[in-house]
């Protein structure tokens, strides 16, 4: 999704964009928020969208920098963060532009490196993580593949107990993704960039970082199935949750 895009959806965005931190069960960015919390120090919330983790970051950070590419989701997240006013909104596409906002202590970045293009998604990768000060630390939250092709054998499964062949099964419960040697999966038909574990380990140590935790952040199979079967349970589809900090 382009700037145009993200801003043709800032007045139904709670409806439409699925909601991280609310479906956290675990809390697991809560307590990334209130683990690097101190005294004077400063965040930033990189795709902030409506502002959903600000209040959050706000009581717990003495500035900090909602930065998006969307124009019409910074004013609903100004509108609704009107109270706290320790708040400094942002207009950036980091794909494009260079960081128009100081380095920051905390950097928390949910759903942000999707885009299927490495073109744009490279730049977004390293402007967000020279957004953190060294010694700080990046919050990371992205789709996972492994979680992408558990999905894509949980309707293989289904599919048998519905009496299928195991061909038929097989067949209409295939990824079709023409990029997914890269990671490339559709979500909602929009094509997405999924990640590996290891991936990510190897990208961040490029980019000067040292991974401290990655872990699974789990969803119910209702994110991915409408009306998923009572017998779906574990294991569930996840995103990875990374906590890693600047070491250069």
């Amino acid at each position: 999704m382009n700037e145009k895009d993200w801003d043709q959806v800032a007045n139904t965005f709670e409806e439409e964009i699925f909601n991280v931190p609310e479906n956290d069960t675990k809390g697991l960015i809560n307590d990334a928020v209130e683990r690097f919390a101190s005294p004077g120090a400063t965040a930033t919330d990189l795709g902030c969208g409506v502002g959903r983790t600000l209040p959050k970051l706000s009581g717990h950070f003495a500035k900090v920098y909602a930065v998006d590419v969307s124009s019409e989701c910074l004013a609903v997240a100004a509108e609704q963060c009107a109270l706290y006013d320790n708040i400094t909104y942002v207009h950036a596409d980091l794909s494009k532009d260079r960081n128009s906002y100081p380095a920051t202590d905390l950097v928390l970045c949910i759903n942000t490196l999707l885009n299927a293009s490495v073109e744009v998604r490279e730049p977004l990768f390293d402007r967000t993580c020279r957004s953190v000060k060294r010694g700080g630390h990046l919050v990371l939250v992205v789709p996972a593949l492994g979680s992408a092709l558990l999905t894509g054998y949980r309707r293989f499964q289904w599919n048998l107990r519905e009496g299928m062949s195991p061909g038929e099964a097989q067949q209409e419960a295939e990824l079709n993704s023409p990029g997914i040697g890269q990671g490339i999966v559709p979500i909602d038909g929009v094509p997405t960039k999924h990640f590996l574990r290891e991936e990510l380990e190897a990208a961040l140590d490029a980019r000067g970082f040292k991974v401290e935790v990655i872990e699974k952040l789990e969803y119910g199979w209702n994110t991915e199935f409408e009306a998923p079967p009572r017998w779906m349970k574990e294991p569930y589809p996840w995103d990875w949750f990374v906590t890693a900090r600047r070491m250069r």
